[in-house]
């Protein structure tokens, strides 16, 4: 069998570099194609093939895209970068139509309700599910009240992002006048606290849905963040965590991976983020035996009938790892794309 050709967007990122780990762990014969706005990243050079893209934000991306998709000769296509995900789901028909390429993204109303965690949680409110009381003031003045609703201390954010960017937990006045207005489209959130079991309460969860809609999963673990990524993970089950995936895999319509921050609080398991995407995890759950490219490929492209995973539990520590290009200087990885040389440290 021709390898399929994969092209996987954001190498740059972990999440467009763990996409990678996972086809490469897969029983898959798959020829990677990775892509992303700037060269000097470890994904980017550690593909089978590489090509820099213009930002997809920039007038005119589709029709940079189309004709590129057709020149790498694009079985898949996966989204490695949040940045990229709302243009490929709202393009999704076109490329697929004109190129040929399976897009795996979720519809695009999916995809903004996971990207404004206030639509997040009036999604939950409004399917009866658990969810954390929000605000959304439009002032300083209205947050001042607002946070007298909620008591102090609550989570101030932005309503999208990933990566905890400028999530900060506010203790008292001061802290919130300083914040609230160096944050981008704030919002205010109940603090969630947590149950202390094992590593922590939050939990970063998965529910996959093949192309003829069964649900797989869900895939549960419980996390440590360092820099708004999961750094220790643990693979557990939970009853009732597992009936929450499910409802909210049931009702939120889907393509593959549909990604679920939650606590565990004294109320029971309270999610506060989706990312109707691939996530930084997504080479952690396939060592597991929750391998999401995998499925996606073998759902959405090789048309198979897939059974319900064997998940293993066990525990995951992460740590850095380096890319070496001996005799380049950075001007010329472009033209050596891809390059990278695996070193074994330990």
């Amino acid at each position: 069998m021709t390898p399929l050709r994969v092209v996987v967007t954001g190498g740059g990122s972990i999440v467009g570099q763990g996409i990678i780990k996972a086809l490469r762990h897969s029983g898959l014969r798959v020829r990677i194609i990775c892509t992303d706005i700037a060269p000097l990243n470890a994904g980017i050079v550690r593909a089978d093939e590489a090509a820099v893209m213009p930002p997809v934000e920039r007038p005119g991306a589709l029709e940079t895209w189309l004709p590129a998709l057709q020149r790498m000769r694009a079985d898949v296509l996966m989204i490695g970068s949040e940045y990229d995900l709302a243009f490929f789901s709202e393009h999704r028909a076109t490329i697929e139509t004109r190129t040929g390429c399976k897009v795996i993204a979720s519809p695009p109303e999916t995809v903004a309700i996971a990207d404004d965690k206030v639509a997040t949680a009036r999604f939950l409110a409004s399917n009866g599910l658990p969810h954390a009381r929000t605000l959304t003031p439009a002032s300083l003045a209205e947050a001042v009240a607002a946070a007298e609703q909620l008591g102090y201390p609550f989570v101030l954010k932005p309503r999208s992002g990933t990566s905890a960017r400028h999530v900060e937990v506010i203790h008292d006045r001061a802290s919130l006048d300083y914040f609230f207005p160096r944050t981008p489209r704030p919002m205010l959130q109940e603090f969630l606290r947590e149950v202390p079991e094992s590593i922590g309460g939050e939990f970063t969860c998965s529910i996959f849905r093949c192309a003829d809609g069964a649900l797989l999963g869900p895939f549960v673990s419980r996390r440590t963040l360092r820099g708004g990524s999961s750094w220790m993970v643990e693979i557990t089950d939970s009853a009732t965590v597992d009936e929450l995936m499910l409802a909210i895999g049931t009702r939120l319509p889907s393509v593959g991976s549909l990604n679920v921050q939650l606590m565990l609080t004294e109320r029971g398991p309270v999610p506060f983020e989706f990312n109707a995407r691939f996530s930084g995890t997504t080479p952690i759950r396939a060592w597991f035996g929750f391998n999401e490219p995998e499925m996606a490929i073998r759902s959405y492209v090789l048309n198979e009938s897939l059974a319900a995973p064997a998940i293993r539990r066990g525990f995951c520590m992460r740590y850095v790892e380096e890319i070496m290009l001996d005799e380049m200087p950075a001007n010329a990885v472009p033209a050596k794309l891809p390059a990278g040389v695996i070193n074994r440290w330990f």
